[in-house]
C-alpha cells in the first residue's frame, strides 16, 4: 500500500482575487468614509458623506457650501487616496 502525501498549501482552496467589477458600493462607500475621516477628522466625517456610485463616479453630499468648496478642492487628492486603496480604473 503506498501512501500520497499531500502539502497543505495543495489542499487549502486557492485564493480568488477579486475582480475590480465585483467591488460593491458599499465597500467604495466604506473607503470613501475612511479616507474622509482621515483627512478631515470626525467632524469631516459626519459632513461629508458618499450618496451615490454610478459608472465609476463617486458622488459625495457635503452639508453645507463650506465642505462642498472643500471637496471640489480637494477632490483630485481624494479620489487619488481612494484608488490607492481600491485599484486603479473603480473612481474616475
Amino acid at each position: 500500500m503506498i501512501l500520497i502525501m499531500r502539502t497543505l498549501k495543495e489542499l487549502l482552496p486557492k485564493k480568488r482575487l477579486v475582480a475590480r467589477q465585483e467591488i460593491d458600493e458599499k465597500t467604495i462607500f466604506h473607503i470613501a468614509k475612511r479616507v474622509v475621516v482621515e483627512e478631515y477628522g470626525v467632524r469631516g466625517g459626519e459632513n461629508i458623506i458618499p450618496v451615490l456610485y454610478k459608472e465609476n463616479k463617486l458622488f459625495l453630499a457635503p452639508r453645507s457650501s463650506l465642505w462642498a468648496s472643500e471637496i471640489v478642492l480637494q477632490r483630485t487628492h481624494l479620489c487619488d487616496r481612494i484608488t490607492a486603496i481600491l485599484g486603479a480604473g473603480v473612481i474616475e
